[in-house]
């Protein structure tokens, strides 16, 4: 007598034979099934939001490096502008500044036009009529923002805007007014450049020329201008000075007024002869 097949139950191959596989047996596989889609729905979900979050972490790490390399180039420069400082007021002969480039570069870029002015006194009692100076800045530039050493100045260059990381500006009081100007050029007397490398900037006392200096009486309308690619940061920094009253002219072009009459004027130049070394 063959054996009644229990309800829900269905055959299947074996080594042994066909055998019976009960509802409770069909149930445990298909729950392997879900459980394996799920666990790889879940790795997967898992894999895309590292994934995510790393690219965006690396992104965000490049942009901090690039920032500080920036704000550490910038303190560079500051440090060239301490020792320019020593050769022009404290009479060291010479100084040396170290600044690393990385991905940025280095250059004596084109010369800037200095003017003093006193276009009204006459020519037997003026110090001069005009005496213009040729300067050529030192530039820092990383592609995004160009760092610029001119004068004394140091500027910061970014494409949203600049801004005057330190400025300069001559000594105006009623008294006397002093222009002290940092004449840099290159020692090679040719184009200097240096790119991704760690350069040596020498700046080397050169010449002091006192262009003018009087102590014969008032001078009652001096003009300092200025014609740079940088018109605007020279005008917000010379137009700070509470004895100067600055515009623009042109598109390169600043005109600052001395808006007080100092008895004794003095122009001293100094020529600095800078040279690039890796």
């Amino acid at each position: 007598m063959t054996p009644r097949r229990p309800p829900g139950a269905a055959e299947r191959r074996s080594d042994s034979g066909w055998g019976r596989v009960g509802p409770g047996e069909r149930g445990s596989e298909e729950r392997g099934v879900s459980d394996l889609v799920g666990f790889v729905l879940v790795f997967s979900l898992i894999a895309a939001v590292v994934s995510i979050v790393s690219l965006a972490g690396l992104a965000s790490l490049e942009d901090a490096r690039d920032a500080q390399q920036t704000d550490n180039a910038e303190l560079a420069m500051e440090v060239l502008s301490d020792n320019v400082a020593d050769i022009t007021e404290r009479g060291a002969p010479s100084r040396a500044t170290e600044i690393s480039l990385s991905d940025a570069s280095l250059t004596l870029a084109d010369p800037i036009q200095i003017e003093v002015r006193d276009p009204t006194g006459p020519p037997d009692e003026s110090f001069l009529t005009t005496r213009t100076f040729n300067v050529r800045p030192i530039v820092y530039d990383d592609g995004d923002t160009q760092l610029v050493y001119v004068m004394g100045a140091i500027f910061r260059d970014e494409r949203q805007g600049g801004t005057v990381v330190q400025p300069w500006s001559p000594v105006v009081d009623a008294d006397r007014m002093m222009v002290q100007v940092v004449n840099t050029g290159s020692a090679t007397d040719g184009l200097q450049l240096i790119e991704s490398s760690t350069v040596l900037v020498r700046a080397n006392a050169n010449q002091r020329v006192v262009v003018a200096a009087d102590e014969t009486g008032a001078y009652e309308d001096i003009r300092i201008n200025v014609t740079s690619p940088r018109r605007d940061l020279w005008n917000r920094m010379l137009d700070d000075h509470p004895a100067m009253d600055c515009s623009t002219a042109g598109p390169e072009t600043v005109e600052c007024e001395v808006t007080v009459d100092p008895q004794d004027l003095y122009v001293v130049e100094h020529r600095i002869a800078v040279d690039f070394e890796k």
